[in-house]
């Protein structure tokens, strides 16, 4: 039986443990790095973020196994490096992942009020669900984030599957993106900043450094991850195409296609504020596309074929700032489409320019609202007075028409003849009451457009109201309106022959036409209150001039 020595035992593991430590201090401190090697640029990349030496070959980094789809990092894999990008009309970082400038805010302006409005509100008090504290415009907006952390303007790859990777970023006085797919395609992006505050200049270079010929799509876009319902009422950022002049958005985010025709610039943009890259030459086509981690964008695609050594390039202005229509026009003619008045954009841009001149003389968007208003109405009054006269003389020969469908009840054409015969021996013209309104009308729409979609109104406060862009969160109004528009039927008698159905319809429409305002910007609902006011007191000079003929009453019944 061997006998144990636990002092020997108690020297051997202190040698182990003193081996150990000495080895660990050797290589933490004393062992000299390895000599270098040119690295796959995936991994160069994360060499540079990292600090770490790449370790991939040469071999294995430009040449993929046969059918394999290229090697895309995690974004766990590696973290994150940002660098600081700004102007004086914007503040952005250029990030590593994707090479692109992200958590774009756009300078002196403040992000769209969170309106509580008062309905909600009570509505949240009967079920039990109210906070202790009422906020009806929400807590204080922060600055205006057009572009989120996770977007990305501008992306730029190689390849079909819209794959962002891991770029290698610099500062200095151009801020620069530099990523080489496992292709061995290198993609470099360089912003500039300008003179003007709210553009910078990017140049986008593909450069093939692979040594077999390359074949496939070069591409550059703006993307990012977008929340909510977007339609023409929506203040919601939406991927946009300007492709042959038409303005094309990606409202349904699963409606992803390629368009036609010569892109004048692509982005996102809201109802307010945009970010348009516009190409300084016709290079590549306009496509709605996702990239491959699920983020939607605008991209500006180019087929492409490139030999070792030989490169591909395109320069951008990257326009980043609210849409006034000056601005915008002044940096590319079809940019002034993202402002979308419409099919009345003509009258909408008169309109606009009157509406700021007025600005101008009183110093409040409010203000200003009221008195183009007026002018509008005073501009339209010979008309309105035109069609109101018109429509009060039709109801004085009701009686007389009336008595022609009695007389002829079974023979509707001789009815048509007799009343256009009435019509001209009374000198009216049945289209009378029709025809001002008809020619208002595009008026109006592009009245309702200016008001809608003007940028000059956002944020712009009048009286209690902080921002005439947005609801009116107490209703007040709206609930004028209606009270207004039920005094303007009383002055408006009904037509004694209308169905008593489409009676009961009329008297709805002003509960349905304030229901629909309680989510109307609240320029645009102090619009149809003073228009409301306007109408009234021209109906009330109407009926002075014209009063209403009253129908004879139906002779009495004989009595046997």
């Amino acid at each position: 039986m061997i006998k144990k020595d636990p002092e020997a035992e108690q020297r051997l593991i202190l040698a182990v443990f003193l081996s150990v430590a000495v080895y660990w201090i050797w290589t933490a401190f004393f062992l000299p790095p390895p000599p270098p090697v040119v690295a796959d640029p995936v991994a160069q990349a994360a060499a540079e973020v990292t600090g770490q030496a790449p370790t991939t070959s040469p071999a294995a980094a430009l040449t993929p196994e046969p059918g394999a789809a290229p090697v895309v990092p995690a974004a766990a894999d590696l973290p994150e490096r940002t660098l600081a990008f700004s102007t004086s009309g914007l503040s952005t970082e250029l990030t590593s992942e994707g090479g692109g400038l992200a958590d774009v805010v756009v300078e002196g302006h403040q992000s769209p009020f969170e309106i509580q409005a008062i309905w909600s509100r009570a509505l949240a008090k009967v079920t039990g669900k109210a906070d202790d504290e009422w906020l009806p415009w929400g807590l204080e907006p922060g600055p205006e984030r057009l572009i989120s952390a996770e977007g990305l303007v501008l992306a730029a790859g190689a390849g079909g599957d819209f794959i962002v990777g891991r770029h290698t970023v610099q500062s200095g006085s151009a801020a620069t993106a530099t990523y080489t797919n496992p292709q061995g395609i290198e993609v470099r992006r360089t912003y500039t900043p300008t003179d003007d505050p709210n553009l910078v200049h990017v140049d986008v270079t593909w450069t093939h450094r692979g040594s077999e010929p390359w074949k496939g799509p070069l591409w550059v876009g703006a993307a990012d991850r977008f929340e909510g319902e977007a339609n023409r009422y929506s203040n919601v950022a939406r991927p946009v195409i300007s492709a042959d002049g038409d303005l094309e958005t990606l409202e349904d985010l699963e409606d992803l296609e390629r368009l036609e025709g010569p892109v004048g610039w692509f982005g996102i943009a809201d109802r307010y504020f945009i970010a348009a890259a516009i190409p300084q030459a016709s290079w590549g086509r306009g496509e709605f596309a996702e990239t491959f981690d699920g983020r939607q964008g605008a991209f500006l695609v180019h087929d492409a074929n490139l030999m070792p050594g030989q490169s591909d390039s395109v320069a951008l202005e990257l326009f980043i700032g609210p849409k006034e229509l000056e601005a915008l026009g002044a940096h590319h003619p079809n940019l002034e489409a993202a402002v979308d008045f419409g099919i009345f954009g003509f009258f909408s841009r008169i309109l606009l320019w009157i509406l700021q001149g007025f600005h101008g003389l009183v110093g409040n968007w409010g203000a200003a609202i009221i008195l183009l208003t007026l002018s509008v109405k005073i501009g339209f009054w010979p008309l309105t007075q035109k069609s109101f006269a018109s429509g009060r003389k039709m109801q004085a020969l009701q009686p007389k028409i009336q008595a022609m469908k009695e007389k002829f009840p079974d023979d509707p054409q001789r009815q048509g003849q007799e009343q256009m015969k009435l019509f001209q021996e009374e000198g009216v013209n049945p289209l009378g009451g029709c025809i001002p309104m008809i020619i208002q009308m595009p008026v109006w729409f592009a009245l309702y457009s200016v008001l809608l979609f003007s940028v000059d109104v956002y944020h712009a406060e009048f009286f209690y109201l902080r921002d005439l862009s947005s609801p009116d969160p107490w209703g007040v109004l709206p609930t004028l309106v209606g009270v207004l528009m039920v005094l303007q039927q009383r002055l408006t008698p009904m037509s004694p022959s209308m169905d008593p159905t489409q009676q009961k319809i009329m008297r709805m429409m002003p509960l349905v036409f304030v229901f629909i305002m309680y989510s109307f910007p609240s320029g645009l609902a102090l619009y149809i209150l003073v228009n409301t006011i306007l109408s009234i007191l021209q109906m009330w000079l109407v009926n002075k001039a014209y009063p209403m003929v009253t129908p004879p009453a139906a002779p009495a019944a004989s009595k046997a």
